[in-house]
């Protein structure tokens, strides 16, 4: 089957959201049928489909997973970008805010440019993707986004769910970053692409917010209670940003994240 674009780690939010925005324009790939740490299953599914574009939202986010085993991060999150931009399509990835970790009360996003300081190996992992893309082919775009959600998975799915059938939730209250809608994250990547963009983009909902101050946001609807926690409470593997609220300086703007919050309350609940 022959599409303009191929899209690795298809079953995912992200992959879900731009194969019903772009329908028949898209031929949507994963595991097993497709890996990208492999060479020969990359270009296997490129020469099947002859797409002039990837966009690759294949990878480990697990970000405990990643710091457990390092050498499985680095075979997907930057081996297997590697192999995707060594094909010579253009490509589009996707990276994320942990390349930043920002310090308690800083208030000014990130942006393009800032210099990086990834907080835990998925942060570093991912940038080492990044740049695998970008020096294949300064046409490559690499977009990095953070804490995406859509119908079911994802941050304010789980806590609308806990809050309604539980009547309570825990929600970190010491970090801060952004919210991304998985649906308007699809349509600004296609949106760049049809644009003839190139390079680094921020794309997120902001402000940014503390996990607790989502949840609370939700018990407005549901009712229910917000216990804070603090990362440190969970003793959890990887250590996590302080602060990775990223914002853009390329003109590329997704809706607020109160008003993704509530198109999602509206659709699915």
């Amino acid at each position: 089957m022959k599409a303009e674009y191929l899209i690795t780690g298809a079953s995912g939010q992200l992959g879900t959201a731009l194969l019903n925005l772009l329908g028949a324009d898209a031929v949507g790939t994963d595991l097993p049928e497709v890996d990208i740490t492999e060479p020969g299953s990359v270009r296997a599914a490129v020469d099947r489909v002859d797409p002039e574009w990837i966009i690759n939202c294949a990878a480990v986010v697990n970000v405990d997973l990643c710091q457990r085993k390092p050498d499985m991060a680095l075979k997907v999150n930057r081996d297997g970008v590697m192999n995707l931009a060594r094909t010579g399509r253009r490509l589009l990835t996707i990276s994320t805010d942990h390349v930043f970790t920002g310090r308690k009360g800083q208030t000014v996003p990130f942006l393009e440019g800032d210099k990086t300081s990834p907080a835990n190996v998925y942060g570093e992992s991912k940038l080492l993707g990044e740049a695998e893309a970008l020096n294949a082919d300064p046409g490559n775009i690499v977009i990095r986004t953070s804490w995406m959600f859509s119908s079911r998975k994802g941050m304010i799915p789980f806590f609308w769910k806990s809050l309604s059938e539980n009547g309570e939730v825990m929600a970190v209250c010491d970090q801060v970053a952004c919210l991304t809608f998985a649906p308007d994250l699809a349509k600004a990547a296609i949106d760049i692409i049809s644009n003839g963009g190139s390079g680094l983009y921020h794309i997120a909902c902001r402000p940014g917010v503390t996990p607790a101050k989502a949840a609370g946001r939700l018990a407005e609807f549901t009712g229910g209670s917000v216990s804070e926690v603090y990362w440190s409470d969970l003793g959890l593997d990887a250590p996590r940003p302080v602060y990775s609220e990223i914002a853009t300086s390329r003109g590329i703007q997704l809706p607020t994240v109160w008003d993704a919050v509530e198109r999602w309350r509206k659709s699915n609940v």
